[in-house]
This record gives structure tokens, C-alpha cells and sequence, in this order.
């Protein structure tokens, strides 16, 4: 059954968390801790909400050994299995029972080859039925109830192809694959965790279609069931799939809720699913503590599609604005196109761990990081008013903050924090053999030699960065622009005369001495 609307309070990590208008597909993001598991199971046992198929987050996925005659006791079906809370147990089958919740291992899906090969078993049934009746069976007379196994690996893998399933040893029946068009055949044991995952998933919808066939080739009359309303719970859909399979699968569940009566909601963490969700689809949990209390924690992240493109601009990705962190805006250029990273982020996280709790984002030019920082602050309000950006630019000379979110280094670059002789001997430990370092002192006079190498070259830098510069523009009357001209060069006599140009080199000497290194 189709969930309209949701309201879920005081539940764990959720203090609210409303929705009232739940689209056919939603996709729910959020940091770790926000309570994205926790909403997914409560959806699925609250009444009123009909019978919902749950895909928990902690699902196994082991290696079966299917016995025939195990399967001719109760019929085992996926999709009832997962609208169970807790999972059941079949005579000959050895798995592991237990509550099906976020926080337990979901065994439920280890029942996937047994319910496979239950199917031949009712495919031969229905041959058998149908040969009595009629006196033969001829070829092309027979409906294929694999056909939608077929189709959905076709769409999400297609380098795999279902071949039968094969009961020639009872004691343990196989259900045959071939992978990349080869010949050798595997059984399902064998497929990778990401095939196995994604078959898991999506069986249990197909499962009505093949009953269906399977009631057609046993030439059984009836009126065709309407397909009922049924909604898919998925926590992490994304688990064990490569970012383009991701992309598959959620093509496939956008396909699912648009062509028939299943509606999917799924909580994830990746951020090649977020980065590809439209503004309809995208909401994010917030954690309760950024919000106030009795405030909803659940928002959609954006009410049309020019607005998330922006803010995906401004945060460099879709998984940077859902992570919910403080932000960091640091001086530098993005390492690739698609998503914004700091060049020298190792840098910041090699000075404090504190870094790995915030965002860094690369801003560019001093102008433009301020700019950046302005903007995501704006929106960080609309977030929660804890979160927010700051500014972390390298000093320059005579360079003071226009605002309470830009903070300056006490250094020229942040390379320089790093000239500490102690902190380079602890990180060359692994190759220390390849250097001609014995002792930490043999580090901190090598740092001296570079550095008294450098001293003219860095004094001149400093003494001509504190000189500034002078530029003259005419203005008018044009009649009395030799005057400007002899005023504006009294004044820059008095700027770069000798007095001024070597007043500050003495001191500056004294800065650039490694134990002053940050003054």
C-alpha cells in the first residue's frame, strides 16, 4: 500500500520528522546519526500503512545449498517474506531468525535461491498439468516465467544471463548463470556481492509477474488481478554496487515508480545517487540537534530544479550540503571538475583532527572565498541556524577580517606550518633509511639551511609587499595634469625612498628565523 503521508516523533534519533505529501520516489539523505534507518522502520510498522516491503540495511548475503525435496514443503515468497518483521523459518532451511530492524543482521534474503528454485519447481508442476490436459506441449505454446528475471538483468546487468536452473543432483540443486557471454557456467553462489545485491532487491517485485505466468501455462481461468499498491523500503540501496550500477539502479527505481503502482523510498549515503536525484525526489534528515525542538527534521532540499542546480554549484556537490557539516572555505582550486575538493587538504588534516569534523571546500583568490563563504552561509541558514561557513585565508600583510567568518593564519601560506622539525621526523619514520636523517636535530638543521638559502629572497618579498603600490590616473582639467603628475611623484618619492624601501628589512630578519616562523 501506497504511503500518502507520514508523521514519526520521538523515536530514537528523531525528535519530528513529517512529510505530507510522500512522492511515488523518494530518496532521503542525511549525515550519520540522523535517524534515516530509524524512519524507514518505523514507516514500515506503522498501521494504516498496509503491508510494505522492507530491504533493511544489514542484509547477508551467504552461500545456500538448496535440497529438492526442501522444496516441496511451504511456499516461500520474497515479497511476503519482506513485509515480516521478523524472519521466519522453513523446515530443511538452516538461517538465521531474528527481528528484521535496522540493527540486526536481515538473514531474509538468503531464502532468494530457495525461491528461485521453488519456481522450477512450479514451472515442471505446470508442464506436467498442462501435458495431462492437453496430451502435449508444443513449442512456442509455452509462456517463459523466467521472462521477468530476464528483463530486470537485461536493464541492471547485462553482462549476466539466467540459464536454468538445474536439479540434476537433488542434494544440491543450482540455479545457472552465465557472466560476460562465456560459456562456462556459475552458479548464483558465485556471482559478485553487487549481482547477488541487486537480484535480492528487486525479485520480490517481480515475483507476482512470474506467479502469473506460471497460473497461465497451467492454463488456469480466471479474471486478471489488478495490480495492487504496494510500497519499497530500501535502506542503502547503494551497497556493494559500483557508482555506475548505482546509476542503474536508480533509473530502475525511477522507472518502477513511474510505469506501475510500486512506490520507493530509499535512504542512502552515496553521493553518486544524491547527485543525480531531482529537486522532487531529494529531502534530507536533519539531525536533531541543528534544529529547534518541535521543528520538522525533514525538508526537501530544494523546491525546483534551477534552485538545487545552484546550490549544487555552491557547495561544490549534493553530498557536501547533505552531510550537514560546518564549512570550511579555504584558498585553492577544485583537483577535478565534477566535485570540489582542496588541493592541500592532507595539509589542514595533518595540523588538527579537528578538520575531519568540518567541510573543506576550495574558494578560489581571497576575493573569491569571501564571496563563497557570504553565499553559503545564506544558505546554511535555511538549513539550521547552527550551521555555518567560514572563511580560513592565509595572512597577508596589513590584511584585517571585514567580518566575524573570515579568520586569517598566522602565516604568509599554510605550507608553513609544517616547518616543524619534530612533526617531519615522526613522518619520514617509514623511509627514514632513504634519507640522511639520524637524529631530529639533523631535520631541524636542514630546515635552517633551506630557510637562511631563502632569508634575502623572502625579505625582499615581505619589504615589497609592505611598500604596496603607487598608481597615477590623470583626471581632469587635462590642463593641470603636469601638477598631479609632480604631487603624485613627491608622493611616491616619499613611499619608495631609500628610508622607507629598508626600514622594515631588520626586523623582518629577525621573523624569518625558523624558531619565529609564525610571526
Amino acid at each position: 500500500m501506497r504511503i500518502p503521508k507520514f508523521r514519526v516523533e520521538r523515536q530514537r534519533g528523531i525528535g519530528l520528522a513529517v512529510c505530507d505529501n510522500v512522492p511515488q520516489f523518494m530518496i532521503i539523505a542525511g549525515p550519520n546519526g540522523s535517524g534515516k534507518s530509524t524512519l524507514l522502520n518505523v514507516l514500515r510498522r506503522s498501521p494504516g500503512n498496509g503491508p510494505v516491503l522492507y530491504v533493511g540495511p544489514h542484509r547477508s548475503i551467504r552461500r545456500q545449498n538448496v535440497q529438492w525435496r526442501n522444496l516441496l514443503g511451504s511456499s516461500i515468497s520474497l515479497s511476503s517474506l519482506l513485509t515480516m518483521n521478523d524472519t521466519p523459518s522453513y523446515d530443511g532451511i538452516q538461517l538465521l531468525g531474528g527481528s528484521r530492524d535496522p540493527w540486526s543482521l536481515d538473514d531474509t534474503g538468503n531464502y532468494l535461491k530457495h525461491a528461485l528454485c521453488q519456481v522450477e519447481l512450479e514451472r515442471q508442476e505446470a508442464l506436467a498439468a498442462r501435458y495431462d490436459r492437453l496430451g502435449e506441449v508444443t513449442r512456442g505454446s509455452v509462456p517463459d516465467p523466467w521472462a521477468p528475471m530476464r528483463e530486470l538483468t537485461d536493464s541492471l546487468l547485462p553482462h549476466l544471463s539466467f540459464l536454468r536452473i538445474d536439479a540434476s543432483n537433488r542434494s544440491q540443486v543450482r540455479c545457472l548463470w552465465t557472466v560476460h557471454s562465456r560459456d562456462t557456467m556459475i552458479d548464483m553462489d558465485d556471482l559478485s556481492s553487487g549481482e547477488k545485491s541487486v537480484i535480492q532487491m528487486f525479485y520480490p517485485l517481480l515475483e507476482r509477474r512470474i506467479k502469473a505466468i506460471l497460473r497461465k501455462l497451467r492454463d488456469e481461468q480466471g479474471t486478471p488481478q489488478p495490480q495492487p499498491e504496494e510500497c519499497l523500503l530500501i535502506d542503502e540501496p547503494e551497497l556493494h554496487l559500483h557508482p555506475n550500477l548505482q546509476l542503474k539502479v536508480l533509473d530502475y527505481m525511477r522507472l518502477l515508480a513511474s510505469e506501475s503502482r510500486t512506490q520507493v523510498i530509499v535512504t542512502t549515503q552515496s553521493p553518486t545517487i544524491v547527485e543525480h536525484a531531482t529537486f522532487e525526489e531529494l529531502f534530507v534528515l536533519r539531525p536533531v540537534e541543528l534544529v529547534p525542538a518541535g521543528d520538522n527534521q525533514l525538508v526537501q532540499v530544494a523546491t525546483n530544479e534551477e534552485r538545487l542546480r545552484h546550490l549544487r554549484e555552491l557547495f561544490g556537490n549534493t553530498s557536501t550540503l547533505t552531510s550537514l557539516q560546518p564549512i570550511v572555505v579555504v584558498e585553492g582550486v577544485e583537483q577535478v571538475s565534477d566535485f570540489r575538493y582542496p588541493s592541500d587538504r592532507k595539509l589542514y588534516r595533518a595540523l588538527h583532527p579537528s578538520f575531519d569534523r568540518v567541510t573543506l571546500l576550495p574558494g578560489g583568490g581571497k576575493g573569491e572565498c569571501i564571496k563563497l563563504t557570504e553565499a553559503l552561509n545564506a544558505a546554511l541558514a535555511e538549513l539550521s541556524a547552527t550551521l555555518y561557513a567560514v572563511a580560513l585565508l592565509d595572512k597577508d600583510m596589513s590584511l584585517n577580517a571585514p567580518f566575524p567568518s573570515i579568520k586569517y593564519l598566522p602565516v604568509s601560506m599554510i605550507e608553513n606550518f609544517l616547518l616543524d622539525p619534530d612533526a617531519i621526523w615522526e613522518a619520514i619514520q617509514s623511509i627514514v633509511e632513504r634519507t640522511g636523517f639520524k637524529t631530529v636535530d639533523d631535520v631541524a638543521q636542514a630546515i635552517d639551511g633551506v630557510m637562511d638559502n631563502l632569508e634575502d629572497q623572502e625579505i625582499e618579498r615581505r619589504a615589497l609587499l609592505t611598500l604596496g603600490t603607487a598608481t597615477f590616473r590623470p583626471q581632469s582639467p587635462v590642463g593641470a595634469i603636469s601638477k598631479q603628475f609632480a604631487s603624485f611623484l613627491e608622493n611616491a618619492t616619499a613611499q619608495f625612498g631609500e628610508e622607507k624601501s629598508t626600514e622594515h628589512v631588520p626586523e623582518r630578519r629577525k621573523s624569518w628565523h625558523r624558531s619565529n616562523k609564525v610571526s
